[in-house]
């Protein structure tokens, strides 16, 4: 299994910078859509400042990320240089099963351009694994369609492998393009990450948690 891991995140990276296009329905910078297809908690508030020094279009994005109810998140950020904002809100249809091979279903919905005048909306499953003590994998796959042409259907997916849950690698399809990217989390309310928007323009992100109450 590992080995099958270690070639399909060889092959993910190596083909990126062929695949890549213009930003596609479920961009994680534009959206605010992780790829991991995972709810915030309940009561949780998740900020986060993205910046891409190299960007064409845009060189940051601030973000904030609330748990309205367990199965219910929303998103609002502001983008730095177009001065728009972006948003996004995500429901779990159906929620995972730990011990089974039934994943969250998630619908959601959300800005496409970093300008915030295009939306999409999608449907996407996840599912998480423990491969080892230490080593954890999650997968999503899904499909995306642009508002208001719904004419064109746009697959998604990603996948996140985390050791000892604080190092995680993290490759994310957008519709059209690839994003990839490593993260730390030093302690559980921080997280620093760097990452390749579209598979070429190198960002700097800061995540920071807080739970305020059951």
């Amino acid at each position: 299994m590992i080995r099958f891991i270690c070639v399909l995140a060889f092959l993910l990276f190596s083909s990126a910078p062929v695949l890549a296009e213009e930003c596609g329905p479920s961009c994680p910078v534009c959206s605010g859509n992780s790829g991991s297809g995972v709810v915030l908690e309940r009561n949780t508030l998740l900020v986060s400042g993205l910046l891409i020094p190299t960007g064409e279009e845009e060189r940051g994005v601030i973000n904030a990320r609330y748990g309205i109810l367990e199965w219910l998140d929303a998103g609002v950020g502001w983008t730095v240089v177009s001065r728009k904002p972006v948003w996004s809100l995500r429901a779990r249809a159906i929620e995972e099963r730990k011990d089974g091979w039934v994943p969250a279903l998630v619908v959601g919905t959300g800005s496409v351009q970093m300008g915030g005048n295009d939306q999409s909306v999608y449907l996407q499953a996840s599912k998480g694994f423990e491969l080892h003590p230490d080593l954890g994998l999650r997968v999503s796959a899904g499909a995306s369609m642009l508002i208001p042409e719904v004419n064109r259907v746009y697959g998604l997916a990603g996948a996140t492998a985390t050791v000892f849950e604080r190092f995680s690698l993290f490759v994310s399809y957008d519709g059209q393009n690839f994003h990839e990217g490593a993260s730390v989390a030093p302690v559980e309310w921080l997280a620093i990450s760097a990452m390749l928007v579209e598979s070429k323009d190198l960002a700097a992100a800061v995540s920071l948690k807080w739970a305020l109450g059951k």
